[in-house]
């Protein structure tokens, strides 16, 4: 278990993020409302919550994962912290959800993209063998979900200041679940993750792209995970989003 922890903590601190130059964009605002979906561990939000300084915040985590409440425990004992148990998707109710046992922190999600590829499953299977870690299968259970538009709605959230979105292969049902809220313009910045098969990347990262773009969000910057693609049929990256300001 040390061992598998240390890897998640490498992974953390490793993987490439665009929080520094979100919460800059951000540095007149007094007051944050910040979205944490798919916080897992919740290193995104203390990682935002060292450089927002003094600032007054609200931020809501998200996440499905049975022992993510474990994970992030000192967090929710923080004043205007708040973790929600449901996933963010594109319909109001019930999905099912796919749980990566043997690395928790890749591929689980609503999406069955990365449990499907036989080459990504393997090889980490195989580098975890390697260092004597035990090595479960993926398990499926039933979730509740929820869109952006209704989760916003029944909150009265006005608007969301940051929304960093994670959520390994499901980035469509999210998009289509927050069609309202991103036509209004009810989020400022929008740190976005994309996977999809390697075939297919090129196609959905232009997809998305042009949703934001019609919808006034301006690409800022992007990079892609080597880790992810290396010894699999997958690919995956990095999007910074902004609501322009030119009407």
């Amino acid at each position: 278990m040390k061992v598998r922890n240390l890897i998640y903590s490498v992974a953390d601190y490793t993987y490439p993020s665009f929080v520094n130059e979100a919460v800059k964009s951000l540095s007149t605002k007094k007051k944050l409302i910040i979205f944490d979906i798919g916080c897992y561990r919740g290193f995104f939000t203390k990682t935002i919550l060292k450089l927002i300084n003094k600032k007054k915040y609200k931020i809501y985590l998200f996440d499905v994962n049975k022992n993510v409440k474990k994970y992030i425990y000192d967090l929710k004992k923080l004043k205007n912290i708040y973790y929600n148990e449901v996933a963010i998707s594109d319909k109001n109710g019930k999905a099912n959800y796919n749980l990566n046992s043997f690395f928790e922190s890749s591929g689980s999600s609503l999406s069955s993209m990365v449990k499907n590829d036989n080459k990504w499953v393997s090889s980490r299977k195989f580098i975890l063998k390697l260092l004597l870690q035990t090595t479960e299968d993926f398990k499926q259970y039933q979730v509740n979900t929820i869109t952006i538009d209704k989760f916003l709605k029944i909150n009265k959230i006005k608007f969301v200041d940051i929304m960093k979105v994670d959520i390994d292969g499901s980035e469509y049902k999210f998009l289509k679940g927050a069609k309202k809220t991103l036509a209004s313009n009810k989020v400022k910045i929008i740190m976005f993750e994309i996977m999809d098969k390697k075939k297919n990347f090129k196609h959905k990262e232009k997809t998305i792209i042009n949703f934001l773009k019609k919808n006034k969000y301006i690409l800022l910057k992007k990079r892609k995970f080597f880790s992810i693609s290396l010894f699999s049929n997958l690919e995956a990256g990095e999007y910074l989003f902004e609501l322009s300001t030119k009407n």
